[in-house]
């Protein structure tokens, strides 16, 4: 999760004047939501070896200027010296607003927003096919004054800077009863986001929500009555009130309430052993169900295909297995990835897939750190493999740089940096925050190689394909690089002190090697779903082997990430001499002799043979 997001600036003094109290029958007569629990199988089919793009909407492209925030949407102060950032100006450029709001560089960008949305998603949906992606995971959608948006104002509703803002909307909502359903209204954000649902379908792709019902924003509808109600609220069990404010102090406020992380702009949801209490679980449960189906008649097929849930563990096993149940029987089809958690043993594990960091983290310490052999990195994801059926095996998402980690091109630039250890100038002031050289950009693409090779469904995180660089949370998350755009040099002169610009562009060159991995997987059934088998294991000359194999289609993958190139003898079984090999990447072939093939692999770098059957 972010450190700390962009939030509205509210008074916990709030007015005494009570309102009308407006409560359905439904939620009245509720006592608990029924027990939907279900024993999860292996991963849904088309999880298997599919590509995954993990994208910031915000972050993404900006199709509609029209809607993008304004300071009075984010802040309560509509005076906040704030602006929606240049898509194109170099990242480490204050704007005036922003000098005049704080000089300090990083609260200033984990405050930008950038008016990416869903129009702009949209547009760039023939790249995302073209480049070959199965399966499209989005940073939350929902309803927040954040860019990131795990701090929801609401789950039922989509983020109104994301769709087209028509006054329509504000005035229908401002009659809505947020805790019955029945009130509900599609708004134009709403019915865009079900119209990009529609077409990455039609274009092949899958639709996948990050989401957490651990806390909320300062400004979700129910924490807001609760501000103003104080102990009248018909929402205070939603939440854990530590002291109510008194009406005799009226210059100051004595209320306290749980908050995560002790951060006032994101209250906790109130939880106990059996999950949520009855009235806000079904308030989830609900606007679930909205997303999965949103025509209510039964075909999951108009919406979103799984969730990916953050901070899990927070909520008891309960909650979690009636909500996974209730996915399951509105789609069994869907996917639930759970992160950050302590999965339970197989037999009773509650969700498909485990974002696990265990790939990313042994290949960083094996190529750039230089702190893990070949059999260490083999010995650990055996250790992993071994906890999955081979259905899941291949389902397995393997990534090495998400939006809490710095870019995979920067770790390669500080190859020396452990994994994910809060890479940025704001902890490391030794940390190079460069664009990368041309022999980080070889390490980039041997971590690359390893990536879209290895057993599991590869993570691309936007960008990484184009060349974007970048440090930890918030560097990681600069605004997507599109070949059309013109940017402006890149200078870290007023955070760092380095006077040296960086050109800025879309990178031709890496993004057609990304594509010609996925265009190997796209041909080969092997590399999605194939067996994995170590093939070669050299330690002190820093060589990995391994072949996979799917029926008569086999790939034999070789990676040498020392520093000096490295003759490599593979052992043929059941290849007949003469027979020839294939290797893609170099545009080469080969034919094998008597009982194998040598190749010599240049340094840092990695081939991929595959014999002509």
């Amino acid at each position: 999760m972010p450190p700390v997001p962009a939030t509205r600036r509210i008074s916990l003094k709030c007015s005494r004047a009570a309102l009308p109290v407006v409560k359905t029958a439904a939620l009245a007569l509720l006592l608990c939501a029924p027990d939907l629990s279900a024993q999860r199988g292996p991963a849904p089919d088309w999880t298997r070896g599919v590509l995954w793009y993990r994208l910031i909407v915000d972050r993404f492209c900006n199709g509609d200027t029209g809607n993008d925030p304004k300071a009075s949407d984010v802040f309560s102060d509509k005076t906040t010296q704030w602006e929606v950032s240049s898509w194109t100006g170099n990242w480490y450029t204050r704007s005036v607003k922003e000098s005049l709001f704080n000089r300090d560089f990083h609260t200033n960008a984990f405050l930008r927003q950038y008016g990416g949305d869903l129009d702009g998603l949209l547009k760039k949906l023939g790249y995302l096919k073209a480049l070959g992606v199965g399966a499209l995971l989005l940073s939350p959608v929902f309803e927040s004054n954040s860019s990131h948006k795990f701090d929801v104002n609401s789950y039922h509703h989509i983020d109104p800077h994301f769709g087209p803002r028509i006054l329509v909307d504000t005035a229908i909502l401002a009659r809505e009863v947020p805790e019955n359903p029945k009130s509900w209204y599609w708004t134009a954000a709403d019915r865009k986001f079900i119209e990009l649902i529609k077409a990455a379908h039609d274009s092949g792709m899958k639709v996948v929500v990050d989401v957490q019902f651990a806390h909320v924003s300062a400004d979700f509808w129910a924490f807001r009555d609760l501000l103003q109600k104080q102990e009248r609220s018909a929402f205070a069990g939603w939440f854990t009130v530590e002291d109510w404010d008194r009406p005799e102090t009226p210059y100051a406020s004595e209320f306290r309430y749980k908050s995560m992380w002790g951060i006032p702009a994101f209250p906790e949801l109130h939880k106990d052993s059996l999950g949520l209490a009855p009235a806000l679980k079904e308030y989830v449960f609900t606007s679930t169900r909205r997303w999965m189906d949103p025509n209510g008649d039964g075909d999951p097929s108009d919406g979103i295909d799984g969730w990916r849930i953050e901070l899990a563990d927070e909520l008891a096993p309960l909650f979690w297995d009636q909500w996974t149940g209730l996915v399951k029987a509105i789609n069994p089809a869907a996917v639930l990835i759970g992160n950050r958690i302590t999965e339970p043993p197989p037999s009773k594990r509650r969700f498909d897939l485990e974002e696990s960091s265990r790939f990313a983290r042994m290949a960083v310490r094996m190529i750039l750190n230089r702190r893990a052999t070949p059999t260490m990195f083999e010995q650990e994801l055996t250790a992993e493999r071994g906890t999955l059926d081979y259905a899941d095996l291949a389902a397995q998402m393997n990534w090495i740089g998400n939006h809490e980690t710095d870019r995979i091109a920067s770790m390669c630039v500080n190859r020396d940096n452990p994994f994910d250890a809060g890479n940025t100038l704001a902890k490391n002031p030794m940390y190079a925050v460069r664009k990368p050289l041309r022999e980080e950009r070889a390490l980039q693409r041997l971590l690359v190689l390893l990536q879209f090779t290895y057993p599991g469904a590869p993570m691309l995180y936007y960008g990484d394909e184009a060349g974007m660089w970048g440090g930890d949370d918030p560097e990681c998350r600069k605004p997507m690089l599109w070949p059309e755009y013109a940017f402006e040099a890149e200078c870290a002169e007023f955070v760092n002190g380095d006077k040296e610009r960086y050109s800025v562009a879309f990178d031709s060159s890496l993004y057609q090697y990304y594509r010609a991995l996925i265009e190997l997987r796209e041909k080969n059934i092997a590399l999605r779903s194939g067996s994995h088998r170590v093939v070669l294991l050299d330690n002190r000359r820093q060589i990995l082997g391994y072949a996979r194999q799917s029926g008569a289609n086999r790939v034999f993958v070789l990676i040498n990430y020392s520093d000096e190139p490295q003759e490599c003898r593979l052992l043929f079984t059941d290849v007949l001499e003469g027979t020839k090999i294939d290797a893609p990447l170099q545009r080469m072939t080969f034919y094998a002799d008597r009982d194998g093939l040598t190749v010599t692999v240049p340094a840092r770098t990695g081939t991929v043979l595959i014999p002509r059957m």
